[in-house]
């Protein structure tokens, strides 16, 4: 049983002690001292009045409650010391009776109807050792966590309007830069700003509170506009970029598929299966067309700007692609000529290794396949046929 009473001495010695540093690191926060410390006791009102007065009422009980607990325990230690060799069954009870049992007394205490039997009255002056330091725990739990919000916004609020005030100006500057017209809303929170400043001291949990709900979700908005626009502006520094670039393709292609067609028109003889090019009034429209857009653009217009973006960039692929099958057309032609000169060569160098260059056939179908293929324009068709009929008298000869 000694044991026993030992160990359960020990324990509650260890909770006290536990107990005593946890309340005095509390009590020698700075805030703390502000909230409580004599002719420099900071006044309080709004939120933290609400919330911090109430707390420290409760701090003040449990100070009292820490030195009933602390006055048991010793009288426990006490008690536990005049035990005597052999145990004395009374010495042992009362001491038992101090640590487990209904051996503190308080002043009146309102009992929660939660914690009463039917016949519990509403009211108790006793209480375990046990339960006050439940309620002391609970006291504890509420007023630091009140002293900590306090101050960590006395802390930081200096600093976080600060912040917001940066994020104004710049956001002005931006907004300016952007042409856009958002001075109301950061007039309107730099104000707010300036109200709050004269809070901070009194109303430190109120001040931010104001700041969360009011400030913060004004300047978020205002960034969100300007995120957009700066977002839009990209896009259409993109789709420009994009079109200067297809405009540059579609001019080089037009160009060449103007000169394909002119050269087919003077080397071969057929032009039925040309395919004329663009008209250069097209090409310029829009040309014009996208000078239009940028000069829109540097007017303010954004969405009307990414719209016709669009349909300009539709168009210009729809011109190139039509210029480049233009230029594959009429391309085609002088390609069979240039093939069909190479073919006539490579036959007649081949006749020559064979030593049929002196045939009187290959040399009369050489001559007048040189002559179509060199004059213009060339039949391409009469052209061809006369290169085949050099290839089939040629392999008819091996």
């Amino acid at each position: 049983m000694t044991v026993e009473i030992d160990q359960l001495i020990a324990d509650w010695k260890n909770k006290v002690n536990i107990a005593g540093q946890n309340l005095l690191e509390l009590q020698e926060l700075p805030a703390y001292q502000r909230l409580c410390g004599g002719f420099l006791r900071v006044k309080l009102t709004g939120i933290t009045a609400t919330r911090v007065t109430p707390a420290l009422e409760a701090m003040n009980d449990l100070f009292q409650h820490f030195d009933l607990l602390v006055q048991t325990i010793d009288k426990a230690i006490k008690l536990r010391q005049q035990l005597p060799r052999f145990l004395s069954t009374q010495k042992t009870s009362e001491i038992v009776q101090l640590l487990t049992g209904a051996s503190i007394e308080l002043p009146m205490v309102q009992t929660p109807l939660s914690e009463r039997e039917l016949l519990t009255g509403a009211n108790t002056n006793k209480i375990t050792p046990a339960q006050l330091l439940e309620v002391m725990q609970n006291a504890f739990t509420v007023a630091r966590d009140a002293v900590l919000a306090v101050d960590h916004a006395w802390t930081h609020l200096d600093m976080m309007l600060a912040d917001a005030e940066a994020q104004i100006f710049s956001m002005q500057n931006l907004a300016l830069s952007l042409n856009q017209d958002c001075q109301s809303e950061l007039i309107q929170a730099a104000s707010a700003i300036a109200s709050l400043r004269q809070t901070i001291e009194h109303d430190p949990l109120g001040t931010s509170e104001v700041f969360k709900q009011q400030v913060q979700p004004m300047l978020a908005q205002v960034k969100a506009t300007l995120d957009q626009v700066i977002k839009q502006q990209n896009e259409i520094r993109d789709k420009l970029a994009t079109a200067k670039n297809l405009l540059q393709q579609l001019k080089e292609i037009h160009t060449k598929a103007i000169a394909a067609f002119a050269e087919c028109q003077d080397k071969v003889l057929d032009h039925s299966i040309l395919l004329p090019p663009l008209p250069e009034e097209q090409i310029e429209a829009l040309k014009q067309w996208l000078m239009r857009l940028e000069t829109k653009l540097a007017e303010g217009l954004v969405n009307p700007i990414i719209v016709g973006l669009d349909n300009w960039t539709i168009k210009a692929r729809e011109y190139i692609a039509s210029e480049q099958q233009a230029y594959a057309v009429n391309n085609a032609p002088l390609q069979t000529r240039q093939e069909l000169r190479g073919r006539l060569d490579a036959l007649q160098a081949k006749a020559l290794a064979r030593r049929l260059i002196e045939d009187t056939i290959l040399t009369e179908l050489a001559l007048q396949a040189k002559q179509l293929l060199y004059s213009r324009p060339t039949p391409l068709n009469k052209a061809a046929e006369l290169v085949s009929q050099y290839e089939r008298r040629l392999n008819g000869k091996q």
